[in-house]
């Protein structure tokens, strides 16, 4: 199946999603309560409206990445024979959020100058 984050133009293939956002985008999921990584797919699907579901692997890669910078803790929870790890905003990563609309102003910019090209 295609994957639907992706727009089809002429022998060009644009992908809607940009690099870099999965993880503001994980800032800002967490603000709202702590969740574990499949909960924060989820989110982000129901928030895309079903046009971008992170994979494992690139998840858990971007969530590792914010506990090391500590933006992020993780915690482990047992649930009978299963572990789950559940995330946790620090300081450091609410502090991060604020910086998210200087972030969202400069990119939605950049998105309207490649539009104005067309």
């Amino acid at each position: 199946m295609k994957d639907r984050c992706n727009c089809r133009c002429g022998p060009f293939t644009i992908n809607m999603i940009p690099p870099g956002i999965l993880k503001p985008l994980i800032l800002k999921i967490l603000e709202q309560r702590d969740m574990h990584g499949y909960e924060i797919m989820q989110e982000i699907s129901i928030r895309t409206h079903g046009l971008w579901r992170p994979t494992p692997g690139s998840m858990y890669p971007a969530l590792s990445s914010l506990v090391e910078e500590g933006y992020v803790q993780r915690e482990e929870q047992k649930q009978g024979d299963r572990q789950k790890f559940v995330y946790t905003l620090t300081n450091s990563g609410l502090n991060a959020i604020s910086d998210l609309g200087k972030f969202k102003e400069e990119w939605r910019s950049a998105l309207d100058s490649l539009i104005n090209i067309w």
